[in-house]
């Protein structure tokens, strides 16, 4: 099938913006490539409709290929994760053996990551201190399961994964069969109706949604929460602290940030 692709270069450092700008248009299909050398980088963005990318002061060439093409393209590109402490994840299982550690094997989908960005590899560490042998695990906004993947190879006995996404339920299914791992796949909105209790619950989403969840969250389990912008970061952190909840650890990476929180009553 023949598609019309956007391409445009932006500053590395812009690129989250622009992520986030396009996933506010609902443009969610596309990949992004580092130039080996500078401070570049290259979209490819996926649309058959016409597009205004003007408002954001972006050039573009539009260029017309072929689903096979560009998909061999984008996972010829990708490369192991190192997301750190032993954990790793491999966007291309066809191509690289798995590192020595924990490894989550990923299929490069169109709308969902592949561990590159810095808020799904400060989730990742962060479930490494928070999951223990026989823990239950929530993963809110599984997207293509790595972090339900990672909880079920940390030692979970029980790994809930809940996504509103069709697509994502249907990426989160194949991840788990590739890692050799089972979790259950649900589609559901955040936790709304999910009554059982969780030792840890796990969310890499955007701000306006974390707090949604806040009333959620049982007393004693860990809460980690990933995908916040720094513009958000003080906010969130005012905003669970009046709700009584207790930091137990943050990080920092460039424009992202992610937390541990617990509420003890």
């Amino acid at each position: 099938m023949e598609r019309r692709a956007f391409k445009f270069k932006v500053k590395k450092s812009e690129s989250d913006q622009i992520m986030e700008y396009l996933c506010a248009k609902g443009w969610c299909d596309f990949y992004s490539e580092s130039l080996p050398e500078g401070d570049e980088e290259y979209f490819h963005l996926f649309c058959d409709e016409e597009i205004d990318l003007a408002e954001m002061g972006i050039e573009y060439e539009i260029e017309v290929v072929t689903d096979e093409d560009w998909i061999k393209k984008w996972a010829d590109s990708l490369k192991i994760v190192d997301v750190g402490d032993g954990l790793y994840v491999n966007p291309n299982p066809d191509k690289f053996k798995d590192p020595d550690g924990i490894t989550v094997r990923v299929i490069p989908g169109m709308a969902f990551g592949t561990g590159e960005h810095e808020s799904t590899k400060i989730a990742i560490r962060f479930l490494k201190k928070v999951v223990k042998p026989g823990s239950t695990v929530c993963d809110v906004g599984c997207g293509s399961g790595i972090l339900s993947a990672f909880a079920v190879k940390l030692g979970a006995s029980r790994v809930l994964a809940l996504d509103v996404d069709k697509l994502a339920i249907s990426q989160a299914l194949e991840t788990a069969r590739i890692n050799n791992v089972y979790y259950e796949v649900r589609q559901n909105d955040l936790l709304n109706g999910i009554d059982e209790k969780f030792d840890v619950i796990v969310a890499n989403l955007y701000y306006d949604l974390v707090i949604k969840m806040v009333d959620f969250i049982p007393a004693g389990a860990y809460f980690v929460v990933s995908g916040i912008d720094r513009s958000h970061e003080r906010a969130l952190e005012d905003f669970y602290v009046e709700k009584g909840f207790k930091m137990v650890d943050k990080n920092c990476e460039n424009s992202w940030c992610g937390f541990i929180w617990r509420r003890d009553v």
